[in-house]
């Protein structure tokens, strides 16, 4: 599936409360605009998208029934100001009261906030256990609070926005291709997948048909990110548990992947690569043997999991998907079609849904054009999923584990800092 076919359902403010009030179809993602919010909903196979307008500043909340949508909401709330009437969450996710103006993105913002320190409702019965913003790594910034109890995890809450990029406002009044860069680096590890969603979401719009070879192109890279991906999560795993020889095996593999890109497609990450329409080249002369060189010494290396307990089975799940991306990356470039890499795109208005598969997990872009511009977009990352997996999966570790599971999930915050 690479994009919605379903057109966008208005819905009533009667309509919007009913379905704000089942838990059933879940949801993917929820944004807005200056009039509108947005929800994105799992129904079956093909997403359904839904939208009510926003009356007298608020909208009837998504998260009692369903509560992933609180986190969505906070960040509607911090970026147009439209407040979701009985959310579960009314603070701050973006703004931590230090932007020139609050709500930034509405017709009218408001007036600078005052800055808050972060506020986590743990019981006073265990102890906190602050981990961030800044912990010393090359990781995005992100403030982790833990409630424990003697050496027992019993709570973990994330605060994010510290990487704030204000991506969204970058992006409109911009073309799509112009737009594309932002989508590129919104996280670094998936600059690839976002960078196909978003390609994906403005084709949806202007009914594009991207040429077979730069479809198969886009395949390729999307394989060889994950790859590097994966790898770079199971070298830091091993750094963890003191695995010195394969912390310098897996590492020098995922070094070997980035150059077999760098030399296939121009860019280690391969970012802006891709682009709607299509590729922004051709693979390189030689690119496709540097890619095989790579993927050979990769696939004769006996990759283990470098833990055991609750990051196993995810730790396991990556390396068997680095097993399935380098079958289909040989695949691919076996049977690479002739002909163009990219198409011209026209001006037309209309809204798109795109969807992309990334290193950590499904990543939607929707966005408005008017007459070739973008009026409006949202972007989903993993992150808005996989971090609340992870404030569940740390709940009843110990403290001494709490390292090897946040390298497990391999989580970035600035998919979700917008």
């Amino acid at each position: 599936m690479s994009a919605a076919t379903q057109p966008r359902q208005t819905l009533t403010r009667d309509a919007w409360t009913r379905m704000a009030s089942e838990a059933s179809p879940s949801l993917l993602a929820l944004w807005a605009d200056t009039r509108e919010v947005y929800a994105l909903l799992s129904d079956g196979d093909t997403p359904l998208l839904v939208s009510t307008e926003v009356e007298d500043g608020g909208y009837p909340a998504l998260s009692p029934a369903r509560p992933a949508a609180a986190w969505f909401e906070r960040m509607v709330r911090d970026l147009w100001g439209h407040t979701a009437i009985g959310g579960t969450d009314q603070r701050p996710w973006l703004n931590h009261g230090r932007w020139p103006h609050s709500a930034p993105m509405a017709l009218r913002p408001g007036p600078p906030g005052a800055a808050e320190t972060p506020e986590f409702p743990f019981s006073e019965e265990l102890d906190q256990l602050p981990l961030g913003p800044v912990r010393g790594g090359i990781e995005p910034a992100a403030h982790l609070r833990l409630g424990i109890r003697g050496e027992t995890v019993m709570r973990l809450e994330a605060r994010l926005g510290y990487t704030h990029k204000g991506t969204l406002a970058l992006m409109r009044g911009k073309s799509p291709r112009a737009a594309a860069r932002f989508a590129a680096r919104l996280a670094g590890e998936a600059t690839v997948a976002h960078s196909i969603a978003f390609a994906r979401a403005t084709e949806a719009v202007l009914g594009c048909e991207v040429p077979p070879r730069a479809l198969a192109l886009r395949d390729v890279m999307a394989e060889l990110e994950r790859i590097a991906c994966h790898l770079d999560v199971l070298s830091a795993m091993a750094e963890i548990a003191g695995l010195e020889i394969q912390v310098t095996r897996t590492a020098w593999h995922g070094e070997a992947v980035r150059r077999a890109a760098n030399i296939a497609f121009g860019h280690r990450l391969m970012m802006d690569c891709i682009i709607p329409g299509g590729v922004a080249a051709d693979i390189a002369p030689g690119g496709g043997e540097a890619i095989g060189r790579a993927l050979s010494g990769l696939a004769a290396e006996r990759l283990h999991p470098p833990a055991a307990g609750m990051a196993e089975a995810r730790t396991c799940g990556r390396i068997a998907e680095i097993d399935g991306s380098v079958r289909r990356i040989h695949d691919l470039l076996g049977a690479l079609p002739e002909g163009a890499v990219s198409v011209s795109l026209p001006v037309a208005s209309g809204e798109g849904i795109g969807f992309a598969k990334g290193p950590g997990g499904d990543i939607w872009h929707w966005l408005r054009l008017d007459h070739g511009q973008i009026a409006s977009v949202f972007m989903c990352d993993p992150a808005w999923v996989r971090l609340p997996e992870l404030e569940a999966t740390v709940s009843g570790a110990q403290v001494d584990d709490l390292p090897l599971i946040l390298a497990a999930f391999g989580l970035s915050s600035s998919g979700a800092d917008l």
